[in-house]
């Protein structure tokens, strides 16, 4: 093997050509986005029927493909049939006591005279349908279904039968509230549609699903309250959904990126959340929410910068306290984008802007240091974030030893053996603690992201370099839109009434209106006197 054969690949010669990578240059095949059987339709011949169905769902590789042939009385005759479905989907019990019993031994006791009847009298199921498409029954198997073909039928029936094991509503894990409801979605799609119909109570409450993925087929529940939302907001998220061509999507985040306008944009552009309330919440208000089967987090969009600040608990607190948290959640936020960067500016550029006796400690700390303010503060930036990811890996009960020997013991030593100055170690984990006090994980990871940016602008240019990146950096976020809403509205651009409620949050009886900039079909969400118990009905 020659050494430029490690680094260059070569097809091999003599192997089948359908196993061979694509050379460079090449070009790909076209996609070919439909995998199942498509519209190819039965033939009326149960024993073709049979070979084709066998062969559809893989009789001979799936060796948890199940099969039950056996016979039903009909018209006086013994009519032959078979049953297909995969085990662990299905709900085994219920197979044999509401499917194949009815069958086998009802359509003898029960005067069975016509086909029609096999579905209106002996199936008690309430999906039960008919179909002859190769596709649809493929799919309906594969979704928790038992296929049901009948000899003289000329199609086959799909009797819903799901039964997979799966985790129930649990209280949410990133999301906690302590007043507030304490239910999360699961994994399973239709048990999350049915917590949000449990909140949102009423008929214009719609779930449109599709099914995203030409091989993985997963369904996707786009719901919005129809005389509250846009219609045009609709059409577009819509749109974007019904216009993917994959493979496969196996959970929100996925799609999150798929549907976002630009992936170079660190601040996310839609807000994920595992909370029914606040999904519920944000339907009411307009918005639109997706949900993706196999997922427990659903996506609400569009949202600004200023919701992804907001936390489930603010609507459960009296506008005084929410407002204070507010402003302990922007200065966090601030603090760990640019805090390190700035304490990089000062010490480098700025001292004269400190106190004489807290510059002379700092010099002080640092003259056993060998290595620049930046090498220093990028050393331990790096060694939290190792820490902050092996926490998220190792198991729980070892996450809480980890983090005390990371923060601690190497916390200590570090500054003992003279390789980081004691202050830096205060700036460091101040940081950090903002970034854990940003509601969206997402936003603080931007934030954990940028801090670098800011940290080699103020070695480099100081307060003029923190500046402007800084100044770049909001112009980058507001150019960002999340389905055609600026990331900084209602600021910027300034919407009707936006703005004080951006910077005061108001009292829950003065909140009249809907945000204008989602353009909901309902601009006012309460009466104009909210209170009507008040005397003389004044606010």
């Amino acid at each position: 093997m020659k050494i430029r054969d490690i680094f260059l690949y070569s097809p091999p010669v003599g192997e089948d050509e359908d196993f061979l990578l694509d050379e460079p240059g090449r070009p790909d095949p076209d996609y070919e986005p439909q995998m199942n059987e498509g519209g190819e339709e039965l033939s009326g011949n149960y024993k073709k029927d049979k070979a084709v169905l066998d062969k559809a769902l893989g009789k001979d590789l799936n060796g948890d493909l199940k099969i039950r042939e056996f016979t039903l009385r009909l018209s006086g005759r013994n009519v032959r049939c078979c049953a297909y479905f995969f085990d662990g989907l299905v709900d085994k019990a219920g197979v044999n006591d509401f499917i194949l019993r009815p069958l086998m031994l009802g359509s003898r006791s029960t005067e069975i005279s016509s086909y029609s009847d096999i579905m209106n009298v002996l199936l008690v199921q309430s999906e039960v349908k008919e179909t002859n498409t190769l596709g649809t029954l493929t799919f309906d198997a594969n979704f928790g279904s038992v296929i049901l073909l009948v000899e003289g039928l000329g199609k086959a029936i799909a009797v819903d039968a799901k039964g997979w094991k799966h985790r129930g509503v649990e209280s949410p894990e990133v999301e906690k509230v302590i007043r507030g409801p304490n239910d999360a979605f699961s994994e399973q799609i239709r048990e999350s549609t049915a917590l949000i119909r449990h909140l949102v109570r009423n008929k214009s409450l719609i779930s449109r699903e599709f099914s995203v993925g030409a091989i993985s087929q997963t369904p996707v529940a786009l719901m919005y309250v129809q005389n509250v939302a846009g219609a045009q907001l609709v059409r577009e998220v819509e749109r974007r959904i019904t216009s993917l061509n994959i493979d496969y999507l196996f959970s929100s985040a996925e799609l999150e990126q798929y549907l976002e306008e630009s992936s170079l944009i660190t601040l996310p552009q839609f807000m994920a959340t595992e909370r029914p309330d606040r999904a519920a919440r944000a339907l009411l208000l307009g918005r639109v929410v997706v949900l993706v089967d196999g997922s427990p987090f659903a996506i609400v969009m569009p949202t600004t910068v200023f919701e992804l600040n907001e936390s489930a608990e603010d609507h459960y607190l009296r506008a005084p306290y929410v407002n204070m948290i507010r402003v302990i959640r922007t200065m966090a936020f601030v603090c760990s984008l640019l805090l390190p960067g700035i304490y990089v500016a000062v010490v480098n550029f700025h001292g004269e802007i400190l106190p004489t006796d807290m510059l002379i400690s700092i010099v002080a700390a640092r003259d056993k240091v060998p290595f620049p303010t930046i090498v220093e503060i990028i050393i331990m930036e790096l060694s939290l974030e190792i820490i902050r990811e092996a926490g998220a890996r190792v198991p729980t009960p070892s996450g809480t030893t980890l983090s005390i020997v990371g923060a601690l013991i190497l916390g200590q030593a570090a500054v003992s053996a003279g390789i980081v100055s004691p202050i830096l170690i205060i700036i460091v984990s101040i940081a950090a603690i903002g970034s854990f006090a940003t509601p969206n994980y997402y936003l603080g990871i931007s934030a954990r992201m940028l801090r670098f940016v800011y940290i080699f602008l103020g070695a480099v240019g100081g307060f003029l370099g923190i500046t402007a990146g800084a100044f770049v950096n909001g112009v980058l976020w507001a150019g960002t839109y999340s389905l055609g809403v600026p990331m900084f509205v209602p600021v910027a651009p300034i919407t009707h009434g936006g703005v004080p409620k951006t910077l005061v949050y108001p009292r829950i009886w003065k909140q009249d209106f809907r945000d204008d900039y989602v353009n909901p079909r309902r601009r006012r969400k309460q009466g104009i006197f909210s209170r009507g118990w008040k005397r003389d009905g004044r606010e």
